[in-house]
């Protein structure tokens, strides 16, 4: 499989609605550790994606390391327009968003984990991490898109390409989760959380199963 670089120009172009300040770095530690120093100071909207990331983090401290130009990496910095009460919220929200645009780009169903998780049956696919700070939320994101089965980081991982049988076109895909994420984020902020919540139960692999 070749794997192709990121393109910002096309990115930016497909998304068109100026939401997301895009800047797009080839390495680093961890996109949540590295936003603070790209952009100063931190916007709403502002995203910095990662071609490879030698020291993600996840969910209690796990590591996210995925090889160059396989996966979709990024941290963005939100400003929710609610109460930080309701700021619990957020995880839902871009969770939901995931399942919600990989659902449509691959006619395949995922579904979210609380807490964090977007799963293709019983297999991650994706992992969420949102931490506050800087007064509002650095949201990281990692989703495999063209692994090999051998670079899958543990048993219970997939990736898109395995699921839909051939490579997946990464700006593609990033273009329609972020779409998604802002179209979410909107009716998040303007709207009861009810209707959010039903977005999220839709999109749930947990309620209304057995436990």
């Amino acid at each position: 499989m070749i794997h192709v670089p990121l393109n910002p120009q096309r990115i930016s172009q497909v998304l068109g609605n100026g939401y997301w300040r895009v800047k797009v770095i080839s390495e680093t530690t961890s996109t949540q550790s590295e936003i603070i120093n790209n952009f100063s100071p931190l916007q709403h909207g502002d995203l910095l994606i990662a071609e490879f990331q030698n020291n993600g983090r996840g969910r209690l401290d796990r590591k996210f390391i995925a090889p160059p130009m396989r996966a979709i990496l990024f941290s963005a910095f939100i400003k929710p327009e609610r109460f930080i009460s309701e700021w619990g919220w957020l995880p839902l929200v871009i969770g939901a968003s995931v399942a919600e645009a990989l659902s449509r780009i691959t006619g395949k169903e995922f579904l979210t984990k609380w807490p964090n998780d977007v799963l293709f049956g019983e297999k991650k696919v994706c992992g969420i991490l949102c931490e506050s700070n800087y007064g509002g939320v650095i949201v990281g994101v990692g989703i495999n898109v063209n692994f090999d089965s051998s670079e899958l980081p543990v048993d219970n991982a997939d990736s898109l390409n395995l699921i839909v049988g051939k490579a997946i076109e990464r700006d593609l895909v990033l273009a329609e989760v972020l779409t998604q994420i802002s179209k979410n984020l909107e009716l998040w902020n303007t709207s009861s959380a009810e209707l959010i919540s039903e977005t999220y139960i839709k999109y749930s692999a947990t309620i209304g199963t057995e436990v």
